[in-house]
């Protein structure tokens, strides 16, 4: 069942998912030159990005590497980034925060390699019918896959407070839903490192 599952996603829903993801984040990241793409699985949506901004270099960074990739890819354990202070104008983390249960680490990891902005785009809840909606969805569409899942979601009110601890300025905001029928919550910063 889990290869049907990976088939399916594979074939239908990640091309159409990259391709929305990358109309959306396009414009957050035009003054950018470098991007680390933080938790790129097999680096796809930077992949799809650059066919907009093809003078952006991305480079990826994943605790699991995938055998084959669309953009280079190195280890990180996790914790600490291998690159040097400064090292990206952008760091981009897309749909990865809610699969660590150490937010807070990973965001001064990605604000120590970056020398411009933070770009995030991940999920928010405001009740229990949302959560519940957003466990569900990250279950079947990462289960097959062997992601962890701490449904570390967070409220926006979370998502402001550590942020402010960690000394960034939110830039851009923005909130919004795939489509109408789609309950699932989606919210992008952009932030001032």
């Amino acid at each position: 069942m889990a290869s049907f599952f990976k088939f399916i996603d594979e074939n239908f829903i990640f091309p159409a998912r990259y391709n929305r993801l990358a109309k959306k984040l396009t414009p957050y990241l035009t003054d950018c030159k470098t991007v680390l793409d933080l938790g790129a699985s097999c680096g796809r949506l930077a992949h799809t990005i650059s066919r907009s901004l093809p003078k952006i270099k991305f480079t990826g960074v994943d605790i699991i590497v995938q055998p084959e990739t669309f953009i280079p890819i190195k280890k990180y354990d996790g914790k600490k980034l291998p690159f040097k202070n400064s090292s990206f104008d952008c760091v981009m983390i897309i749909d990865v925060l809610h699969h660590d249960k150490r937010i807070d680490e990973v965001i001064k990891e990605a604000k120590r390699v970056s020398k411009k902005h933070i770009l995030i785009k991940d999920h928010y809840w405001d009740n229990k019918f949302d959560f519940k909606v957003l466990k569900y969805a990250d279950y079947m569409g990462n289960r097959a896959y062997g992601v962890e899942l701490p449904y570390n979601f967070l409220k926006i009110e979370k998502w402001k407070s550590i942020f402010k601890e960690n000394n960034l300025k939110i830039i851009e905001q923005e909130k919004y839903r795939d489509n109408l029928l789609n309950p699932i919550k989606h919210v992008i910063f952009k932030l001032k490192v």
